[in-house]
């Protein structure tokens, strides 16, 4: 079966994607699509966009198809890896998963029947796998975030809390509402077989945290508090390598402290020899 990675991008100099994403897929021997857009202020939205166009105009639609966030992911196993796990999910289309339910908290737990599974229960929109034809059918039937389908958004909404208008700059709010009216087609990789998420933990009732932790890593450097404790879980976490083939460092505080522990020198090997520092180039 062919299959082909997809990401977007606006900066092709983002260092994640010259130094780690690229390469990582070149040594893997996966194929990387870089779409690259020039748009100014670009949106989840647009994204969501680009990538089904690509979809519409390029790729076969029996065409196995792994989407992949452009500056905070890489790949350290290739097509087989990703080909027998993907094999073991009953639905077509697998997204990442991770362990908050971001961007919405509490609400997210309150649209679910069933308490979490996994150790990474809910959905990430950073990395997710399927035939192009599934993936471009659901990007073209969910346009917008299909807010009006749930109940509870509804309530809200009456009260003057709409969901979609606070959380439309998460592409992660989409396509968990998607998932959630297509589980049968749409599953989430809660135990990382294929993706791997990397990102910190928090609060479901404290969804402003991660935010706070970017805001002080901007003013004060390596020397924010929020650096350094993510700095430490992350060497921590690593300590135990990844069955994943993809890994995904979410959060601005968790990719510089990433790239600080690789020029130092201070990955373990499993992921090191993965992370060669130069650039391949991009179809």
């Amino acid at each position: 079966m062919p299959m082909k990675v997809v990401t977007i991008a606006t900066d092709l100099e983002n260092p994640f994607l010259t130094r780690l994403l690229m390469p990582s897929c070149r040594d893997a021997g996966l194929d990387l699509i870089v779409l690259h857009s020039t748009k100014e202020q670009f949106t989840f939205a647009d994204k969501r966009a680009a990538l089904t166009a690509y979809l519409s105009e390029a790729a076969d639609p029996d065409e196995l198809t792994v989407f992949t966030d452009a500056y905070d992911t890489l790949f350290i196993q290739g097509k087989q890896h990703i080909e027998r796990a993907y094999a073991r999910f009953p639905q077509r289309v697998v997204f990442s998963g991770e362990t908050n339910s971001w961007p919405i908290g509490v609400i997210g737990l309150a649209l679910r029947e069933n308490p979490p599974v996994g150790r990474l229960p809910y959905l990430n929109s950073g990395g997710f796998i399927g035939p192009a034809g599934d993936l471009l059918d659901l990007c073209t039937r969910y346009p917008e975030p299909p807010s009006e389908r749930f109940t509870v958004l509804e309530r809200l909404r009456a009260h003057g809390y709409d969901t979609t208008a606070q959380f439309s700059f998460s592409d992660q709010y989409h396509w968990t509402l998607v998932q959630l009216l297509e589980p049968d087609r749409i599953g989430v990789d809660h135990d990382a077989a294929i993706f791997e998420y990397y990102g910190p933990t928090g609060s479901h009732l404290v969804m402003q945290e991660p935010l706070y932790d970017v805001i002080e890593f901007r003013e004060k450097g390596v020397a924010a508090g929020s650096y350094q404790r993510e700095r430490a879980r992350l060497l921590e976490q690593l300590q135990t390598p990844s069955g994943a083939a993809q890994l995904h460092f979410a959060s601005t505080v968790t990719k510089a402290a990433f790239l600080h522990l690789l020029d130092e020198g201070l990955l373990p090997e499993w992921v090191a020899s993965v992370t060669a520092n130069d650039t391949a180039a991009a179809r």
